[in-house]
């Protein structure tokens, strides 16, 4: 369906929290999100619309079927984001692949900005990345090392800062933190290995901050 911008402000109207989950895949996390918490809408947004369709037919049932009012799912890439969308207030980038995944390491600030841009002042974001990405480095991770928490803190930062992006803290996410990212993509991972190595990257971001 086309939502166009005054249809989407009056869903806005009802809620104070927005998150945002860029590159939603199979949109499970946004799913068990907003499910756990129906007073936030909840956008998942990804660029391959059919990977979407289960989970998206599903939150658009009756509540009483397992719909979900407080759930949209957009079909659009973080390079092309709607004119429409606004007033982020929480954006989640989990498992990053592809140019995302180069994106969120500083390599395309014009989605940094455009992502920034759609958000409120003082939004936070949860960026978390696959290390096994580095093992063996796949091309998006281009010349940037494996990250550590300490690394991120000395390279990430600048890297994001022109985007608007503040990075705060970087941590390695325990078994139950990466569990409740609740995505298709780490149950797969986990899966396949002995263990799965992520780093959690949080902070805020401010729109056109700095030049």
């Amino acid at each position: 369906m086309e939502l166009g911008r005054s249809e989407f402000e009056e869903l806005l109207s009802r809620y104070k929290k927005v998150v945002l989950d860029v590159g939603t895949g199979d949109g499970k996390h946004a799913y068990q999100l907003a499910r756990r918490e129906p007073d936030t809408l909840v956008i998942g947004l990804d660029a391959a619309k059919d990977n979407m369709r289960k989970v998206a037919t599903r939150a658009s049932a009756s509540p009483n079927k397992g719909g979900l009012p407080n759930l949209l799912y957009v079909w659009a890439s973080a390079e092309r984001l709607p004119g429409e969308l606004h007033g982020v207030t929480e954006i989640h980038v989990l498992m990053p692949w592809g140019s995302l995944l180069r994106g969120m390491l500083g390599s395309d600030m014009k989605m940094l900005r455009d992502l920034a841009g759609v958000c409120v002042p003082e939004a936070t974001f949860l960026i978390t990345l696959n290390l096994h990405a580095w093992r063996p480095a796949v091309p998006e991770v281009g010349d940037h090392p494996e990250p550590t928490p300490e690394s991120a803190m000395r390279d990430l930062v600048p890297a994001l800062a022109p985007g608007g992006w503040r990075l705060d803290a970087a941590e390695y996410l325990d078994s139950a933190a990466i569990e409740a990212l609740a995505t298709s993509w780490t149950r797969r991972l986990n899966s396949s290995r002995d263990q799965l190595d992520v780093l959690g990257l949080t902070g805020v971001i401010n729109p056109g901050e700095p030049d």
